[in-house]
């Protein structure tokens, strides 16, 4: 199983970093599916592609051992 993620911007809340701006990112879900060139073709056609990425499911990764 494959997860098809975009980079989504997120600032830190100013109470868990006294005072100073943190800017970071997070990786949102957006797609899940059993192959993974499926989801290489929709994050193809994105408008930022290099936002988008496409992962192995934590459950993929332990029964490809």
């Amino acid at each position: 199983m494959f997860v098809l993620e975009y980079k989504q911007i997120y600032i830190v809340p100013t109470e868990l970093t006294k005072n100073r701006t943190c800017q970071t990112y997070r990786w949102k879900q957006m797609a899940i599916c059993e192959e993974r060139e499926p989801l290489e073709k929709i994050r193809a056609q994105e408008t930022r592609p290099e936002d988008w990425r496409v992962v192995p499911m934590g459950d993929s990764v332990v029964q490809g051992r």
